[in-house]
């Protein structure tokens, strides 16, 4: 082991003190956690399925207004010939297939499109297929993205019975709200106050309760929007951090500044120059350059081992 990787390996505490950060977690652009949560049961998943737009290229609507209005092109007739007793006799002519009805385009058994097969040893590969006769030509039928929360009314529709119904309540309405009237802002001591004159002033024995069905919410118009955590978001979109990392990560925070409020000002000073000197002859203040370099390698080896030891004291 080289000389600078064996002081690599002694400062240890110094590289968690310039490395480790002082803020808040930031959130992560996903919705992933590092917590495994082990409850993806396949009972639960069974029949659970993602919508895909679907090409279809012509279209059913355009292959019948072609088909209504195109004209017909054949490919070149040929002329069947019977041979008897040495003299040939024409029988009957046949028609050429169809290649062409308005811009729909067919095979006559000689076109080919690009495709895959399979090989002797089961691989896929690329290859010419020759299509078949009377094959349409220049087609596309696939799936294609997934179908995302369009703004259409019937997809909102839809999104909306399906939480109406998870959750047992009447269909939605939505209600847009109006403009919002100026007031005045109470305080949290204010608002008890009022809340306790009015019941006070107010005769229980005369009140009526009207209890209406649950619903949902009536000032939104997508209930997709009020329950974020039930629909599933594109990749990009910001996200935050699970529970579980958040309590984690603030909990290693807090036990990481009590530890370094535990070094004295002398261990912090020499660590706070540290993580900016480029030698240790910075370190050691003034004096002489080999004495600067004695000194403030000492000092940085005291204040590692000390950091060393107060993480230590607050695993254990």
């Amino acid at each position: 082991m080289t000389r600078h990787g064996t002081l690599a390996d002694q400062l240890k505490g110094l590289r968690l003190y310039a490395s480790t950060p002082s803020h808040a977690p930031e959130p992560l652009q996903t919705n992933w956690s590092l917590v495994a949560a082990n409850d993806n049961n396949p009972e639960d998943t069974e029949g659970m399925t993602v919508e895909r737009r679907w090409r279809m290229k012509p279209s059913i609507e355009e292959i019948m207004r072609q088909v209504e209005e195109g004209d017909i092109e054949r490919s070149d007739s040929t002329t069947e010939l019977v041979t008897y007793n040495g003299v040939q006799h024409k029988t009957h002519t046949v028609r050429g297939p169809i290649v062409r009805i308005g811009r729909l385009r067919f095979s006559d058994g000689t076109q080919t499109e690009r495709g895959h097969k399979l090989t002797m040893d089961g691989k896929v590969v690329a290859a010419q297929i020759r299509m078949p006769v009377g094959a349409m030509l220049g087609t596309k039928d696939a799936a294609e993205s997934q179908l995302g929360a369009e703004e259409d009314s019937q997809h909102v529709t839809a999104s909306n019975r399906y939480f109406a119904d998870l959750m047992k309540t009447l269909p939605h309405r939505y209600r847009p709200g109006g403009k919002r009237r100026p007031g005045q802002n109470y305080t949290r001591a204010e608002s008890i106050a009022m809340l306790a004159d009015a019941k006070a002033n107010t005769d229980m024995s005369k009140v009526h309760f009207t209890r209406y069905p649950d619903g949902l919410p009536c000032g939104s118009q997508k209930m997709a929007d009020v329950f974020p955590g039930m629909v599933k978001t594109q990749q990009g979109e910001s996200g935050s951090l699970a529970w579980q990392d958040i309590v984690i990560a603030k909990a290693d925070r807090d036990v990481w500044a009590a530890t370094v409020a535990a070094l004295s000002v002398k261990d912090r000073q020499v660590l706070d120059r540290a993580t900016t000197a480029r030698n240790f002859e910075e370190l050691g203040g003034s004096a002489p350059k080999r004495t600067a370099i004695r000194k403030g390698r000492r000092a940085l080896m005291a204040a590692n081992d000390n950091l060393m030891s107060a993480i230590k004291a607050y695993a254990a």
